[in-house]
Protein backbone atom coordinates (compact mmCIF):
# COMPACT_ATOMS: atom_id res chain seq x y z
CA UNK A 1 0.00 0.00 0.00
CA UNK A 2 1.56 3.41 -1.02
CA UNK A 3 1.89 6.21 1.66
CA UNK A 4 -0.61 8.28 1.40
CA UNK A 5 2.15 11.38 0.44
CA UNK A 6 2.19 9.27 -2.74
CA UNK A 7 -1.35 9.23 -3.79
CA UNK A 8 -0.95 12.65 -6.76
CA UNK A 9 -2.84 10.52 -9.47
CA UNK A 10 -6.23 10.63 -9.27
CA UNK A 11 -8.62 7.32 -8.76
CA UNK A 12 -9.56 4.53 -6.33
CA UNK A 13 -7.27 3.03 -4.20
CA UNK A 14 -7.63 -0.60 -2.30
CA UNK A 15 -6.11 -0.78 1.31
CA UNK A 16 -6.92 -4.17 2.99
CA UNK A 17 -6.87 -3.67 6.42
CA UNK A 18 -7.07 -6.27 8.94
CA UNK A 19 -10.46 -6.62 10.85
CA UNK A 20 -9.29 -9.13 13.40
CA UNK A 21 -5.94 -7.56 14.39
CA UNK A 22 -5.29 -8.87 18.17
CA UNK A 23 -7.06 -11.74 18.18
CA UNK A 24 -6.49 -13.63 21.80
CA UNK A 25 -5.94 -17.30 22.44
CA UNK A 26 -5.71 -19.26 25.07
CA UNK A 27 -2.70 -21.82 26.24
CA UNK A 28 -2.22 -25.05 27.09
CA UNK A 29 -4.07 -25.91 31.20
CA UNK A 30 -2.58 -29.39 30.74
CA UNK A 31 1.27 -29.21 31.70
CA UNK A 32 2.19 -30.30 34.84
CA UNK A 33 5.18 -29.87 36.58
CA UNK A 34 6.95 -32.35 39.46
CA UNK A 35 9.62 -32.05 41.84
CA UNK A 36 11.26 -34.93 43.64
CA UNK A 37 13.96 -37.63 43.94
CA UNK A 38 14.79 -39.66 41.08
CA UNK A 39 17.69 -42.06 40.62
CA UNK A 40 19.61 -39.99 38.24
CA UNK A 41 19.02 -37.19 35.59
CA UNK A 42 19.99 -33.62 35.91
CA UNK A 43 19.73 -31.79 38.99
CA UNK A 44 17.88 -28.61 40.06
CA UNK A 45 16.83 -28.22 36.17
CA UNK A 46 13.10 -28.47 34.58
CA UNK A 47 13.44 -31.05 32.18
CA UNK A 48 10.60 -31.49 29.84
CA UNK A 49 8.83 -35.28 29.64
CA UNK A 50 5.92 -36.66 27.18
CA UNK A 51 5.81 -40.31 28.55
CA UNK A 52 6.59 -42.87 31.08
CA UNK A 53 9.36 -44.05 28.96
CA UNK A 54 11.31 -41.18 28.38
CA UNK A 55 10.87 -40.51 31.81
CA UNK A 56 12.42 -43.88 32.82
CA UNK A 57 15.11 -43.53 30.71
CA UNK A 58 15.96 -39.95 31.38
CA UNK A 59 15.71 -40.01 35.41
CA UNK A 60 16.02 -43.86 35.91
CA UNK A 61 13.67 -46.44 37.26
CA UNK A 62 11.47 -46.66 40.50
CA UNK A 63 13.49 -46.23 43.85
CA UNK A 64 13.21 -46.86 47.61
CA UNK A 65 13.69 -43.26 49.04
CA UNK A 66 11.27 -41.52 46.84
CA UNK A 67 7.60 -41.28 45.29
CA UNK A 68 8.44 -39.59 42.06
CA UNK A 69 8.45 -41.97 39.50
CA UNK A 70 5.62 -43.79 40.92
CA UNK A 71 3.71 -40.66 40.45
CA UNK A 72 4.87 -39.28 37.14
CA UNK A 73 3.92 -43.24 35.92
CA UNK A 74 0.51 -42.35 37.21
CA UNK A 75 0.38 -38.74 35.71
CA UNK A 76 0.95 -40.62 32.00
CA UNK A 77 -1.12 -43.54 33.09
CA UNK A 78 -4.42 -41.19 34.12
CA UNK A 79 -4.01 -38.98 31.30
CA UNK A 80 -1.44 -36.89 30.72
CA UNK A 81 0.63 -36.22 27.70
CA UNK A 82 3.27 -33.43 29.17
CA UNK A 83 5.43 -32.93 32.27
CA UNK A 84 8.43 -30.65 33.34
CA UNK A 85 10.59 -32.41 35.82
CA UNK A 86 12.93 -31.01 38.73
CA UNK A 87 14.95 -33.58 40.39
CA UNK A 88 16.37 -32.53 43.15
CA UNK A 89 19.33 -33.16 45.80
CA UNK A 90 22.06 -31.44 47.77
CA UNK A 91 24.62 -30.17 45.09
CA UNK A 92 27.42 -30.32 46.64
CA UNK A 93 27.03 -33.94 47.82
CA UNK A 94 25.56 -35.08 44.95
CA UNK A 95 28.49 -36.66 42.53
CA UNK A 96 28.43 -38.41 39.42
CA UNK A 97 30.61 -41.56 39.62
CA UNK A 98 34.77 -41.50 37.79
CA UNK A 99 36.98 -43.31 36.40
CA UNK A 100 40.28 -42.82 35.15
CA UNK A 101 41.48 -44.89 32.30
CA UNK A 102 44.24 -45.29 30.19
CA UNK A 103 44.06 -47.11 27.70
CA UNK A 104 47.10 -49.62 26.49
CA UNK A 105 50.07 -46.89 25.38
CA UNK A 106 47.71 -44.40 25.25
CA UNK A 107 47.32 -40.82 27.27
CA UNK A 108 45.39 -41.23 30.63
CA UNK A 109 41.73 -39.48 30.51
CA UNK A 110 38.30 -39.47 32.82
CA UNK A 111 34.88 -41.20 32.15
CA UNK A 112 32.10 -39.15 34.00
CA UNK A 113 28.80 -40.84 34.42
CA UNK A 114 26.20 -38.34 32.74
CA UNK A 115 24.18 -37.40 35.77
CA UNK A 116 25.24 -37.16 39.51
CA UNK A 117 23.96 -40.22 42.11
CA UNK A 118 25.52 -43.55 43.50
CA UNK A 119 23.49 -45.03 39.79
CA UNK A 120 27.21 -44.52 37.99
CA UNK A 121 28.92 -46.93 40.23
CA UNK A 122 27.24 -49.71 38.09
CA UNK A 123 28.63 -48.37 34.73
CA UNK A 124 31.21 -51.14 33.70
CA UNK A 125 33.71 -50.02 30.99
CA UNK A 126 35.05 -52.46 28.50
CA UNK A 127 38.26 -52.20 25.82
CA UNK A 128 37.18 -53.14 22.81
CA UNK A 129 40.47 -54.32 20.87
CA UNK A 130 41.99 -53.60 17.07
CA UNK A 131 44.09 -55.54 15.61
CA UNK A 132 47.09 -54.75 17.76
CA UNK A 133 45.67 -51.83 20.32
CA UNK A 134 42.35 -50.45 21.89
CA UNK A 135 40.29 -48.63 19.12
CA UNK A 136 37.20 -48.00 21.50
CA UNK A 137 35.04 -48.77 24.90
CA UNK A 138 31.96 -49.24 25.49
CA UNK A 139 29.77 -48.21 28.68
CA UNK A 140 26.84 -50.82 30.05
CA UNK A 141 25.06 -50.30 32.85
CA UNK A 142 22.36 -53.16 33.93
CA UNK A 143 19.79 -53.64 30.70
CA UNK A 144 20.30 -50.14 28.96
CA UNK A 145 22.10 -50.05 25.19
CA UNK A 146 25.48 -50.01 25.27
CA UNK A 147 27.28 -46.43 25.00
CA UNK A 148 30.54 -46.91 22.06
CA UNK A 149 32.92 -44.36 23.04
CA UNK A 150 35.08 -44.47 20.08
CA UNK A 151 38.87 -42.96 20.50
CA UNK A 152 40.98 -41.29 18.11
CA UNK A 153 43.56 -43.17 15.65
CA UNK A 154 45.93 -40.70 16.25
CA UNK A 155 45.70 -39.07 19.73
CA UNK A 156 43.90 -42.25 20.89
CA UNK A 157 41.86 -39.71 23.27
CA UNK A 158 38.11 -39.89 22.69
CA UNK A 159 36.14 -38.17 19.80
CA UNK A 160 33.97 -36.02 21.92
CA UNK A 161 35.27 -34.70 25.10
CA UNK A 162 33.39 -32.56 27.67
CA UNK A 163 34.76 -29.37 29.12
CA UNK A 164 33.10 -27.67 32.40
CA UNK A 165 32.86 -24.07 32.61
CA UNK A 166 34.02 -23.11 35.79
CA UNK A 167 32.22 -19.96 35.70
CA UNK A 168 28.57 -21.07 34.46
CA UNK A 169 28.82 -24.63 35.96
CA UNK A 170 27.97 -25.72 32.13
CA UNK A 171 29.29 -27.97 30.32
CA UNK A 172 30.11 -28.21 26.34
CA UNK A 173 31.13 -30.70 24.25
CA UNK A 174 34.24 -30.75 22.13
CA UNK A 175 35.33 -32.67 19.43
CA UNK A 176 38.95 -34.48 19.03
CA UNK A 177 40.62 -31.18 17.62
CA UNK A 178 39.15 -29.15 20.60
CA UNK A 179 36.65 -27.45 18.77
CA UNK A 180 33.99 -26.44 20.53
CA UNK A 181 30.28 -26.69 18.95
CA UNK A 182 27.44 -24.30 19.35
CA UNK A 183 25.09 -24.53 22.29
CA UNK A 184 21.89 -25.10 21.65
CA UNK A 185 22.63 -26.25 17.84
CA UNK A 186 23.52 -29.81 17.98
CA UNK A 187 21.45 -32.36 19.34
CA UNK A 188 24.12 -34.03 21.89
CA UNK A 189 25.35 -30.44 23.08
CA UNK A 190 23.95 -30.97 26.40
CA UNK A 191 25.55 -34.76 26.98
CA UNK A 192 23.28 -34.83 30.74
CA UNK A 193 19.94 -34.70 28.74
CA UNK A 194 20.63 -37.03 26.44
CA UNK A 195 19.16 -39.96 27.33
CA UNK A 196 21.92 -42.61 25.64
CA UNK A 197 24.62 -41.30 26.95
CA UNK A 198 25.79 -43.30 30.39
CA UNK A 199 28.96 -41.98 30.66
CA UNK A 200 31.27 -38.13 29.37
CA UNK A 201 35.07 -37.85 28.78
CA UNK A 202 36.67 -34.93 30.26
CA UNK A 203 39.94 -33.56 29.70
CA UNK A 204 40.00 -30.97 31.87
CA UNK A 205 40.83 -32.72 34.86
CA UNK A 206 42.18 -36.32 36.10
CA UNK A 207 41.62 -38.22 39.08
CA UNK A 208 44.87 -39.77 41.40
CA UNK A 209 44.46 -42.75 40.58
CA UNK A 210 44.38 -44.37 37.40
CA UNK A 211 43.11 -47.69 36.06
CA UNK A 212 45.09 -49.51 33.10
CA UNK A 213 43.41 -50.91 30.14
CA UNK A 214 45.06 -53.62 28.62
CA UNK A 215 44.65 -57.12 27.31
CA UNK A 216 44.68 -58.74 31.00
CA UNK A 217 42.39 -55.92 32.15
CA UNK A 218 39.69 -55.40 30.14
CA UNK A 219 36.98 -54.39 32.23
CA UNK A 220 37.00 -51.67 34.60
CA UNK A 221 33.94 -50.07 36.71
CA UNK A 222 33.28 -46.38 37.86
CA UNK A 223 33.58 -45.30 41.36
CA UNK A 224 32.60 -42.79 44.07
CA UNK A 225 28.90 -41.61 42.64
CA UNK A 226 26.77 -40.59 45.33
CA UNK A 227 23.06 -39.29 45.42
CA UNK A 228 23.14 -36.20 47.55
CA UNK A 229 20.45 -37.69 50.09
CA UNK A 230 22.05 -37.57 52.81
CA UNK A 231 21.85 -33.39 53.24
CA UNK A 232 18.59 -33.05 51.30
CA UNK A 233 16.92 -30.19 53.22
CA UNK A 234 13.42 -28.67 52.40
CA UNK A 235 15.01 -25.75 50.54
CA UNK A 236 15.72 -28.35 47.92
CA UNK A 237 12.02 -28.25 47.25
CA UNK A 238 11.20 -24.66 47.94
CA UNK A 239 13.94 -22.64 46.68
CA UNK A 240 17.56 -21.58 47.48
CA UNK A 241 17.23 -18.83 50.48
CA UNK A 242 19.72 -16.87 49.87
CA UNK A 243 18.31 -16.59 46.43
CA UNK A 244 21.39 -17.32 44.43
CA UNK A 245 20.62 -20.53 43.45
CA UNK A 246 17.72 -22.08 41.48
CA UNK A 247 16.35 -24.87 43.43
CA UNK A 248 13.27 -27.14 43.34
CA UNK A 249 10.11 -24.82 42.97
CA UNK A 250 12.34 -21.88 41.50
CA UNK A 251 14.12 -23.71 38.90
CA UNK A 252 9.95 -24.48 37.55
CA UNK A 253 8.87 -21.53 37.84
CA UNK A 254 11.52 -20.43 35.35
CA UNK A 255 9.15 -22.86 32.62
CA UNK A 256 5.75 -20.62 31.22
CA UNK A 257 3.40 -22.88 30.80
CA UNK A 258 3.22 -25.29 34.00
CA UNK A 259 -1.14 -25.64 35.29
CA UNK A 260 -0.49 -27.16 38.03
CA UNK A 261 2.57 -28.40 40.43
CA UNK A 262 3.09 -31.29 42.79
CA UNK A 263 5.86 -32.17 45.23
CA UNK A 264 5.50 -35.94 46.67
CA UNK A 265 8.60 -36.79 47.75
CA UNK A 266 7.92 -33.95 50.39
CA UNK A 267 5.44 -36.56 52.25
CA UNK A 268 8.26 -39.80 51.73
CA UNK A 269 8.08 -41.77 54.41
CA UNK A 270 10.90 -44.70 55.04
CA UNK A 271 9.21 -48.52 54.66
CA UNK A 272 10.82 -50.54 57.74
CA UNK A 273 10.97 -52.89 55.25
CA UNK A 274 12.78 -51.09 52.88
CA UNK A 275 16.34 -51.43 52.47
CA UNK A 276 18.96 -48.84 54.19
CA UNK A 277 18.69 -45.81 52.32
CA UNK A 278 20.24 -41.96 53.08
CA UNK A 279 16.81 -40.22 52.98
CA UNK A 280 14.50 -41.08 55.73
CA UNK A 281 12.29 -37.99 55.04
CA UNK A 282 11.33 -34.40 57.00
CA UNK A 283 9.42 -33.84 59.38
CA UNK A 284 5.92 -32.60 60.00
CA UNK A 285 6.56 -29.18 60.78
CA UNK A 286 9.38 -29.40 57.66
CA UNK A 287 6.63 -30.30 55.46
CA UNK A 288 4.09 -27.72 56.55
CA UNK A 289 6.85 -24.66 56.20
CA UNK A 290 7.91 -26.14 52.54
CA UNK A 291 4.24 -26.54 51.03
CA UNK A 292 3.28 -23.02 52.56
CA UNK A 293 6.39 -22.12 50.24
CA UNK A 294 4.92 -23.78 47.30
CA UNK A 295 1.57 -22.26 47.70
CA UNK A 296 3.27 -18.81 47.97
CA UNK A 297 5.16 -19.60 44.95
CA UNK A 298 1.88 -20.23 43.14
CA UNK A 299 -0.12 -17.25 44.77
CA UNK A 300 2.34 -15.30 43.72
CA UNK A 301 3.05 -15.97 39.68
CA UNK A 302 -1.02 -16.81 39.47
CA UNK A 303 -1.07 -19.32 37.00
CA UNK A 304 -0.61 -22.35 38.54
CA UNK A 305 -2.13 -24.33 41.03
CA UNK A 306 -0.63 -26.83 43.95
CA UNK A 307 -1.63 -30.34 44.29
CA UNK A 308 -0.97 -30.95 47.81
CA UNK A 309 -0.71 -34.41 49.94
CA UNK A 310 -1.67 -34.46 53.31
CA UNK A 311 0.81 -36.72 55.72
CA UNK A 312 -0.04 -40.49 55.51
CA UNK A 313 -3.07 -40.70 58.27
CA UNK A 314 -6.59 -40.64 59.02
CA UNK A 315 -9.58 -38.56 57.93
CA UNK A 316 -9.36 -36.38 60.78
CA UNK A 317 -5.63 -35.86 61.32
CA UNK A 318 -5.69 -34.57 57.45
CA UNK A 319 -8.60 -32.13 58.30
CA UNK A 320 -6.35 -30.63 61.22
CA UNK A 321 -3.14 -30.68 58.44
CA UNK A 322 -5.75 -28.58 56.74
CA UNK A 323 -6.64 -26.44 58.89
CA UNK A 324 -2.70 -25.33 59.21
CA UNK A 325 -2.67 -24.16 55.64
CA UNK A 326 -2.79 -20.95 54.01
CA UNK A 327 -6.41 -20.36 53.02
CA UNK A 328 -6.03 -19.81 48.83
CA UNK A 329 -7.50 -20.83 46.14
CA UNK A 330 -4.33 -21.82 44.22
CA UNK A 331 -4.08 -24.89 45.99
CA UNK A 332 -6.02 -28.19 46.96
CA UNK A 333 -5.29 -30.58 49.20
CA UNK A 334 -6.55 -34.78 48.73
CA UNK A 335 -6.87 -37.42 50.71
CA UNK A 336 -6.30 -40.71 51.68
CA UNK A 337 -2.98 -41.75 50.34
CA UNK A 338 -3.53 -44.64 46.87
CA UNK A 339 -2.22 -47.89 46.55
CA UNK A 340 -0.55 -48.48 43.50
CA UNK A 341 2.11 -51.56 41.89
CA UNK A 342 5.68 -51.80 43.01
CA UNK A 343 7.69 -52.91 40.52
CA UNK A 344 10.79 -52.65 43.91
CA UNK A 345 8.11 -55.04 45.79
CA UNK A 346 9.36 -53.51 49.11
CA UNK A 347 6.74 -54.57 51.07
CA UNK A 348 4.42 -56.34 48.56
CA UNK A 349 3.19 -55.85 45.34
CA UNK A 350 1.64 -52.45 46.44
CA UNK A 351 3.14 -49.54 47.27
CA UNK A 352 1.24 -46.54 49.67
CA UNK A 353 2.23 -43.08 47.83
CA UNK A 354 0.81 -39.67 48.00
CA UNK A 355 -1.90 -39.13 45.00
CA UNK A 356 -0.64 -36.11 43.84
CA UNK A 357 0.52 -37.62 40.41
CA UNK A 358 -2.29 -39.65 39.87
CA UNK A 359 -4.34 -36.62 40.32
CA UNK A 360 -2.40 -34.26 38.28
CA UNK A 361 -3.18 -36.48 35.25
CA UNK A 362 -6.54 -36.33 35.89
CA UNK A 363 -6.94 -32.50 35.61
CA UNK A 364 -4.84 -32.71 32.77
CA UNK A 365 -7.14 -35.72 31.34
CA UNK A 366 -9.87 -33.33 32.29
CA UNK A 367 -8.98 -30.16 30.89
CA UNK A 368 -8.26 -31.87 27.36
CA UNK A 369 -11.56 -33.67 26.90
CA UNK A 370 -14.20 -31.65 28.67
CA UNK A 371 -11.87 -28.24 29.27
CA UNK A 372 -10.98 -26.26 32.38
CA UNK A 373 -13.66 -25.56 33.45
CA UNK A 374 -14.88 -28.88 33.81
CA UNK A 375 -14.81 -29.34 37.72
CA UNK A 376 -11.66 -32.39 37.93
CA UNK A 377 -13.97 -34.52 40.64
CA UNK A 378 -15.85 -38.06 39.76
CA UNK A 379 -13.52 -38.86 37.58
CA UNK A 380 -11.51 -42.32 37.95
CA UNK A 381 -8.31 -42.54 39.01
CA UNK A 382 -6.24 -45.13 36.66
CA UNK A 383 -3.52 -47.32 38.07
CA UNK A 384 -4.95 -47.43 41.73
CA UNK A 385 -5.90 -50.57 43.19
CA UNK A 386 -6.67 -49.46 46.93
CA UNK A 387 -6.49 -46.80 49.22
CA UNK A 388 -4.75 -46.94 52.58
CA UNK A 389 -8.27 -45.85 54.37
CA UNK A 390 -11.67 -46.53 53.31
CA UNK A 391 -13.76 -43.61 54.07
CA UNK A 392 -17.87 -43.58 54.70
CA UNK A 393 -20.25 -40.85 54.06
CA UNK A 394 -19.66 -39.33 57.30
CA UNK A 395 -15.71 -38.76 57.03
CA UNK A 396 -16.49 -37.71 53.23
CA UNK A 397 -18.84 -35.39 54.57
CA UNK A 398 -16.07 -33.51 56.73
CA UNK A 399 -13.50 -33.97 54.40
CA UNK A 400 -15.64 -31.59 52.06
CA UNK A 401 -16.68 -29.28 54.98
CA UNK A 402 -13.15 -28.72 55.73
CA UNK A 403 -11.90 -28.14 52.29
CA UNK A 404 -10.12 -31.79 51.30
CA UNK A 405 -10.83 -33.23 48.18
CA UNK A 406 -12.17 -37.20 48.92
CA UNK A 407 -10.58 -39.90 47.10
CA UNK A 408 -13.47 -42.70 47.90
CA UNK A 409 -13.24 -46.25 45.90
CA UNK A 410 -17.26 -46.87 44.57
CA UNK A 411 -18.73 -49.99 43.93
CA UNK A 412 -18.70 -50.56 40.54
CA UNK A 413 -17.16 -47.57 39.23
CA UNK A 414 -13.34 -48.02 40.68
CA UNK A 415 -11.71 -45.47 42.47
CA UNK A 416 -12.78 -41.77 42.48
CA UNK A 417 -11.75 -37.98 43.31
CA UNK A 418 -14.91 -37.14 44.47
CA UNK A 419 -14.14 -33.50 45.51
CA UNK A 420 -12.88 -30.48 43.54
CA UNK A 421 -12.36 -27.42 46.61
CA UNK A 422 -9.75 -25.38 46.84
CA UNK A 423 -8.20 -24.22 50.11
CA UNK A 424 -10.02 -21.24 50.53
CA UNK A 425 -12.80 -21.42 52.78
CA UNK A 426 -13.42 -17.99 52.99
CA UNK A 427 -14.53 -16.68 49.52
CA UNK A 428 -16.98 -18.77 48.55
CA UNK A 429 -16.53 -17.77 44.97
CA UNK A 430 -13.23 -19.48 44.80
CA UNK A 431 -14.49 -22.65 46.79
CA UNK A 432 -14.10 -24.74 43.70
CA UNK A 433 -11.07 -25.83 41.54
CA UNK A 434 -12.62 -25.39 37.74
CA UNK A 435 -13.35 -21.68 38.79
CA UNK A 436 -9.81 -20.56 39.88
CA UNK A 437 -8.44 -22.26 37.03
CA UNK A 438 -10.52 -20.95 34.18
CA UNK A 439 -9.88 -17.62 35.59
CA UNK A 440 -5.96 -18.13 35.78
CA UNK A 441 -6.25 -19.49 32.21
CA UNK A 442 -8.24 -16.01 31.23
CA UNK A 443 -5.64 -13.88 33.26
CA UNK A 444 -2.47 -15.22 31.93
CA UNK A 445 -3.69 -14.71 28.08
CA UNK A 446 -4.29 -11.32 28.66
CA UNK A 447 -1.04 -10.85 30.72
CA UNK A 448 0.56 -12.47 27.55
CA UNK A 449 -0.99 -11.18 24.82
CA UNK A 450 -2.16 -7.65 25.11
CA UNK A 451 1.43 -6.39 26.30
CA UNK A 452 0.81 -4.41 22.38
CA UNK A 453 -1.24 -2.30 24.26
CA UNK A 454 1.99 -0.05 25.74
CA UNK A 455 2.47 3.00 24.21
CA UNK A 456 -0.50 3.05 22.01
CA UNK A 457 -2.32 6.25 22.23
CA UNK A 458 -4.73 6.00 24.81
CA UNK A 459 -7.56 7.59 22.88
CA UNK A 460 -11.20 5.66 22.11
CA UNK A 461 -9.67 4.24 19.19
CA UNK A 462 -7.57 1.84 21.68
CA UNK A 463 -10.76 1.66 23.83
CA UNK A 464 -12.30 0.02 20.63
CA UNK A 465 -9.72 -2.36 20.14
CA UNK A 466 -9.45 -3.77 23.30
CA UNK A 467 -13.10 -3.48 23.16
CA UNK A 468 -13.41 -6.34 20.39
CA UNK A 469 -10.57 -8.27 21.28
CA UNK A 470 -11.79 -9.12 25.00
CA UNK A 471 -15.00 -9.69 23.40
CA UNK A 472 -13.80 -12.07 20.36
CA UNK A 473 -11.99 -14.38 23.46
CA UNK A 474 -14.88 -14.80 25.90
CA UNK A 475 -17.88 -15.27 23.05
CA UNK A 476 -15.47 -17.85 21.87
CA UNK A 477 -15.09 -19.32 25.79
CA UNK A 478 -18.76 -19.23 25.69
CA UNK A 479 -19.73 -21.02 22.63
CA UNK A 480 -17.10 -23.77 24.11
CA UNK A 481 -19.28 -23.94 27.19
CA UNK A 482 -16.87 -22.54 29.58
CA UNK A 483 -18.81 -19.54 30.42
CA UNK A 484 -22.25 -19.93 32.35
CA UNK A 485 -25.47 -18.13 31.30
CA UNK A 486 -28.33 -18.66 29.02
CA UNK A 487 -27.34 -15.65 26.71
CA UNK A 488 -23.62 -14.13 26.13
CA UNK A 489 -24.77 -11.12 28.04
CA UNK A 490 -25.57 -12.89 30.79
CA UNK A 491 -22.09 -14.76 30.80
CA UNK A 492 -19.86 -12.02 30.64
CA UNK A 493 -19.85 -8.17 30.29
CA UNK A 494 -16.67 -5.74 29.09
CA UNK A 495 -16.80 -2.39 29.62
CA UNK A 496 -14.11 -0.04 28.30
CA UNK A 497 -15.03 3.24 27.81
CA UNK A 498 -15.22 7.03 29.07
CA UNK A 499 -16.60 6.00 32.00
CA UNK A 500 -13.57 3.78 33.11
CA UNK A 501 -11.16 5.62 31.63
CA UNK A 502 -11.78 9.19 33.14
CA UNK A 503 -9.46 12.50 32.14
CA UNK A 504 -7.31 11.88 35.59
CA UNK A 505 -6.36 7.92 34.43
CA UNK A 506 -5.56 9.13 31.12
CA UNK A 507 -3.46 12.28 31.98
CA UNK A 508 -1.72 9.48 34.10
CA UNK A 509 -1.15 6.78 31.45
CA UNK A 510 -3.09 4.33 32.21
CA UNK A 511 -5.95 2.44 30.04
CA UNK A 512 -8.59 0.87 32.52
CA UNK A 513 -11.09 -2.17 31.67
CA UNK A 514 -13.59 -3.94 33.21
CA UNK A 515 -14.27 -7.61 32.72
CA UNK A 516 -17.01 -9.80 34.12
CA UNK A 517 -17.38 -13.18 34.23
CA UNK A 518 -19.66 -16.12 35.22
CA UNK A 519 -18.15 -19.24 35.66
CA UNK A 520 -19.89 -22.66 35.57
CA UNK A 521 -20.06 -23.46 38.98
CA UNK A 522 -20.38 -27.41 39.39
CA UNK A 523 -23.34 -29.06 40.53
CA UNK A 524 -21.43 -30.51 43.36
CA UNK A 525 -24.95 -31.63 45.43
CA UNK A 526 -27.69 -32.92 43.40
CA UNK A 527 -30.92 -33.47 45.34
CA UNK A 528 -34.08 -34.95 43.98
CA UNK A 529 -37.15 -34.61 45.19
CA UNK A 530 -39.93 -36.81 45.07
CA UNK A 531 -43.40 -36.11 45.57
CA UNK A 532 -47.05 -38.19 44.92
CA UNK A 533 -50.03 -36.40 44.12
CA UNK A 534 -53.40 -36.92 42.81
CA UNK A 535 -52.12 -36.49 39.28
CA UNK A 536 -49.22 -38.66 39.59
CA UNK A 537 -45.55 -38.89 40.79
CA UNK A 538 -43.63 -35.53 40.52
CA UNK A 539 -39.54 -35.29 40.53
CA UNK A 540 -37.84 -32.58 40.75
CA UNK A 541 -34.19 -32.10 40.74
CA UNK A 542 -31.86 -29.27 41.80
CA UNK A 543 -28.22 -28.61 41.19
CA UNK A 544 -25.91 -26.93 43.93
CA UNK A 545 -26.40 -23.77 43.62
CA UNK A 546 -30.33 -24.16 43.46
CA UNK A 547 -30.44 -25.57 46.67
Amino acid sequence: MPPVSTYRTPGVYVEWLDANAQRLDVRRTDVAGFIGIAERGPLHVATKIESTRQFLTTFGDPIAQAYLAYAVEGFFANGGRTCWIVRVADQQKAVPARVCVRPSGLKPFVLEAASPGSWGNNIRIEAVWGRDRIVALTATERDRPPQLIELDADSGQPTQLVELDTESGQSSLLSSSGQRTLVGVLENAFPELTPDVLVNARRDFLLPSVSLLDAKNRTVLLAGGNDGMCSLRPEHFTGDPGATKLWGIDALGRIDGVSFVAAPDLLFERDPFAPDVDFTGFGPSAVHDAQIKILNSCMARRDRMAILDPPRSGAGAALAYRKELTKTSFGALYHPWILVNDPLQIRANVRAIPPSGHVAGMFARTDRLRGVHKAPANEVLEGVFDLTEILDDAAHADLNDGSVNAIRSVPGRGVRVLGARTLDTEDLRWRYVNVRRLFAMIEEALDEQMQWLTFEPNNPRLWREIDRALRGLLDRLYGAGMLDGATPEDAYFVRCDESTNPPSATDDGRVMCEIGIQPPYPAEFVVVRIGVARSGIQVEEKGAQDV
